[in-house]
């Protein structure tokens, strides 16, 4: 009933501030038009029922844009790159100056004290059979085909192919901008609405873009951002390494916003995952290793006081903290066995969490 006085509503206020167009110009108008000419009227018109009243959808799956994250060899061998929080803080904050230096000498501190390494050999030793792995290009496609049922939801995919180098972003922006363009004028008229799932640097890419396409091409319609594993928002254990840069991490929440013509944002992160924090702009967080317990406190003590068990331990800390397998995670899901102290950790991810977001 509430939804049938809404449209009643809205033809009226349109009928009585337009009395002079012709039945073809009433059903030309857009969301915007309808929405000045009503703009006199002394009842509100509710702006996200009215929208969805005009672009009725037609209960077809949706066009999923796809923007791969780094390649997993760009990550390093455990440590977090210095290079690739450069690129970013510069992204957002062109005109201040950081001494790479010293931020190379605060990583440094920071990797030895949060995984206890005492030499690059015994971080290989430890690092899992998932952080060996490359992924290839396609693996975000690949794993959307793994969803139960896919083939019968109708969803589309176009992948949006870039050199996985960050180092290449000035010219990969614009192209992400175009694409994203061209998919929503392509599907516009069919109803299908459009997300876009974006892993690791690839939400990086996606974010800048989806603020040109709101400046050139407001009328662009996103439905869905899904993020997994975003250095939008960086760690707070990163954050903390610039604090000496006075780059804090209100800087960073004021550089990430929600865009204009995105009606949804999803964020799926791992407090493991130093690549990837909790974003304010996005509508719902959810932290992927929230239920893992907190063994690191056992091993710590393990590797400081037990001299049998001081090198599976440091090995079993660095398998629970891996940036790159938690990095991962989001699609390959988690699974380690910690031998020091007898420990199964299983964490799925993709199924249960991230695939929802795509089908449902």
């Amino acid at each position: 009933m509430r939804m049938v006085r809404t449209v009643f509503t809205v033809v009226l206020a349109l009928i009585l501030v337009a009395a002079p167009a012709s039945a073809a110009e009433l059903n030309a108008l857009d969301c915007a038009a309808a929405a000045e000419l009503a703009a006199g009227t002394p009842f509100p018109l509710p702006s996200p029922a009215f929208a969805d009243i005009l672009e009725p959808r037609k209960g077809q799956g949706p066009v999923v844009i796809t923007v791969a994250g780094l390649s997993f060899g760009e990550l390093g061998i455990g440590p977090l790159e210095v290079k690739h929080f450069i690129r970013l803080f510069e992204l957002f904050f062109p005109k201040k100056t950081i001494n790479e230096e010293e931020l190379a000498s605060r990583f440094m501190a920071f990797n030895r004290d949060y995984f206890f390494l005492e030499d690059r050999d015994g971080l290989l030793t430890a690092s899992g059979a998932q952080s060996q792995r490359k992924l290839p290009d396609n693996y975000l496609e690949m794993k959307l085909k793994e969803i139960p049922g896919y083939a019968a939801h109708g969803v589309v995919v176009k992948p949006f192919p870039w050199s996985r180098d960050p180092g290449d972003s000035a010219t990969t922006i614009p192209e992400l901008t175009k694409k994203i363009i061209e998919v929503y004028d392509a599907y516009k008229a069919t109803g299908r609405p459009v997300y876009i799932l974006a892993h690791s640097w690839g939400s990086v890419l996606t974010h800048t873009a989806l603020h040109r396409v709101a400046r050139v091409r407001p009328d662009v319609r996103i439905d869905k951002l899904i993020t997994a594993g975003s250095p939008l928002m960086p760690a707070n254990i990163v954050v903390k390494l610039f604090l000496g840069l006075e780059v804090t991490k209100e800087h960073l929440e004021k550089a990430v916003s929600k865009p204009a013509i995105l009606k949804t944002w999803r964020n799926i992160w791992s407090m493991r995952d130093a690549y990837s924090n909790a974003i304010a702009a996005a509508d719902s967080n959810y932290q992927a290793d929230s239920g893992v317990e907190n063994v690191e406190p056992l091993l710590i003590d393990l590797i400081l006081h037990n001299k049998l068990l001081k090198k599976e331990a440091r090995r079993d800390l660095f398998k629970i903290r891996s940036i790159k397998d938690w990095h991962s995670a989001y699609f390959f899901d988690y699974q380690a066995t910690l031998n020091s102290i007898q420990k199964e950790i299983s964490v799925a991810i993709f199924k249960p969490h991230l695939a929802p977001e795509v089908v449902n």
